[in-house]
């Protein structure tokens, strides 16, 4: 089935899926980005902070082009608790996207983000840069 909001060369399954419940949805991005921030945490304390390196032009164009799938493979692979957690809200992110377009996106990120005060931009940052792409959008 054709992705009803036009994604170029996406086919999409998730939207076969209204029968679950919005509340259900925002419960489990609740639930991932809880886990997900405890395991980030429990990683930096593990680890320490991984080095930020920057990239040339050169190795940039050489690096072979990825569709999302293998990105998403690559990630799973290489993080596989944090990476899973980040492609579910992604997953996630690509129901509301099918159900109800970037405005759906939009509310409940709010609506989740806020049942966390305290963590509210960092919830919000997160949902926003996993949905990145999604519709053929960047979000900003």
């Amino acid at each position: 089935m054709d992705n009803p909001h036009g994604c170029a060369g996406f086919e999409s399954d998730r939207a076969s899926t209204p029968s679950i419940p919005l509340a259900q949805i925002e419960d489990a991005l609740d639930t991932l980005l809880t886990k997900l921030l405890a395991e980030r945490k429990r990683e930096r304390q593990a680890h320490g902070s991984k080095p930020l390196r920057a990239i040339s032009a050169a190795e940039l164009a050489a690096m072979p082009l990825q569709s999302d799938r293998e990105i998403w493979r690559e990630i799973v692979a290489e993080h596989p608790i944090t990476g899973a957690l980040e492609l579910a809200i992604h997953e996630l992110g690509e129901v509301l996207f099918d159900r109800g377009g970037t405005n759906l996106m939009r509310d409940v990120l709010e609506r989740v983000a806020r049942r966390h005060p305290k963590t509210y931009s960092y919830r919000a940052s997160i949902m926003d840069k996993k949905w990145d792409s999604i519709g053929g959008q960047w979000w900003c």
